[in-house]
């Protein structure tokens, strides 16, 4: 099988990741000098069919694993493969990488083969780069996800993770590490993303990427914002927020579960308007003339599209005139109905006239509420894309009439401090879910399938 490119991996994902343990990868590369060019390496790392067919047919039948040939370009080399269960049904599936004769420059191919009884099914063909070898994009299988890796810079790595469960497949995480730039240069800062699809939870962390400092460490929901006429498909989560008590950023001690107070928000946008929907519920509103020692609701956003921290390390500094916030005080929720406040100097003057919020008492849920926020597209965008955002769903609850100062924070985002906009969590739009989160209805295949093979379809 020529010599083997485990240790090389194994030493890079556990330098990056840390925590996850390397099972299986198979990677077959003969050492060439840096200065080869792309085109030998690609040549001399790979191995062909008949060598990939030798080695799987240990596990599999020859049929089997003749189901997996059939399908790949006659003139092709395999560069790597792993087998293991990404789809939640104990069997073992197989992901390979496979350079093209006829392939761009640079450009390899990852298929995803489901182990479906007497062979392989081809659920998925994914397109990578790479920069200097194929080896750069690897993968393995590990607790029902496989993980591709891909190389982005000379410092910079990302790390995504596919299934294909639920009658779908899909990404499910992604994770990704760079230094930060400033005027087209690498800092010693270095940055550590990771991100599920599935929950919408991102954990980010700035540190001292020479000296292993922690600058900024934080937790928060990411929002995705979705086109407002799109239909998403069954699975594809929507609303971030939860009924736990990871959401409480301040007093703990005085909140009794989701019963006493919940928010969860999701969004949409429009050619004029993007609507923010919060649901939340408190179990007893409190009113007090001082915002402070009232029950309310708000969101805040930072338009100022800056990094959280500086290239020295330092935190970044925050400006009036790229923040808004929009607080609700609740009332009492008797003769005191909802009032609307808005937070900020410059963006408030400005968009005052163009930010509407509505509400209704959901009657079927006690004590429950739903929030609309609509405000002006043109918030959100740039040049020609969308803007970075900051963004916060905060609940305040206040827990005692008689103590004030006994208050519980509901917030989206983990690390949430009022007025810092470095603890906020983010938003991003997404237009195209199905292409964003490489979704295969995997359903619809099947029976397509199916149909082709009665003649009914052709």
């Amino acid at each position: 099988m020529g010599r083997n490119r485990v240790i090389l991996i194994f030493v890079f994902l556990n330098v990056l990741m840390g925590v996850i343990s390397l099972t299986r990868v198979h990677a077959l590369a003969n050492p060439l000098p840096d200065t080869s060019p792309p085109a030998e390496i690609a040549i001399a790392d790979s191995m062909a069919h008949a060598e990939f067919s030798a080695a799987l047919e240990v596990i599999f039948s020859q049929q089997k694993v003749a189901s997996i040939l059939s399908k790949l370009p006659p003139k092709s080399k395999i560069h790597g493969y792993d087998i293991g269960d990404y789809s939640g049904d104990d069997g073992m599936d197989v992901v390979l990488s496979v350079l093209r004769e006829d392939a761009p420059a640079r450009e390899i191919d990852v298929h995803f083969f489901l182990n479906d009884g007497p062979e392989f099914r081809l659920l998925r063909s994914l397109k990578r780069r790479y920069i200097v070898e194929p080896i750069e994009v690897g993968f393995f299988i590990d607790r029902g996800e496989c993980y591709v890796t891909e190389k982005l810079g000379e410092l910079a790595w990302r790390i995504t993770g596919y299934s294909a469960t639920e009658g779908t497949f899909r990404r499910v995480s992604e994770w990704t590490t760079k230094r930060m730039r400033t005027a087209s240069r690498e800092t010693a800062v270095g940055y550590e993303r990771q991100y599920s699809y599935e929950t919408l939870l991102a954990e980010e962390h700035y540190y001292g990427g020479n000296k292993g400092t922690t600058f900024l460490r934080q937790k928060y929901y990411d929002l995705p914002v979705f086109p407002s006429h799109l239909t998403l498909h069954h699975g594809m989560r929507s609303e971030i927020g939860d009924s736990s008590g990871l959401m409480i950023t301040q007093g703990g001690s005085s909140w009794h579960g989701p019963d006493d107070s919940s928010v969860f928000c999701s969004a949409r946008y429009d050619s004029s308007t993007v609507a923010f929907r919060v649901r939340m519920h408190d179990d007893r509103l409190l009113y007090h003339a001082n915002a402070d020692s009232s029950d309310h609701l708000s969101l805040h956003f930072d338009f100022s599209g800056k990094n959280r921290v500086q290239p020295n390390g330092k935190l970044q500094s925050s400006y009036d005139e790229t923040q808004l916030g929009i607080r609700v005080i609740m009332g009492d929720g008797d003769a005191r109905t909802p009032t609307v406040e808005l937070l900020g100097s410059t963006l408030v003057e400005r968009y005052t006239d163009a930010i509407q919020v509505t509400h209704l008492e959901m009657e079927a849920q006690y004590q429950t509420w739903e929030f609309t926020f609509r405000l002006p597209f043109e918030l959100f965008t740039g040049t020609n894309e969308w803007k970075s955002v900051g963004f916060v769903c905060v609940y305040h609850d206040v827990d005692h009439p008689m103590q004030r100062r006994w208050v519980s924070l509901v917030s989206t985002a983990r690390e949430y401090k009022p007025g810092r906009p470095e603890t906020y969590g983010r938003l991003h739009f997404v237009e195209d879910p199905v292409h964003a989160l490489e979704w295969e209805n995997l359903r619809v295949i099947k029976l397509s399938r199916r149909l082709r093979a009665a003649g009914i379809l052709r």
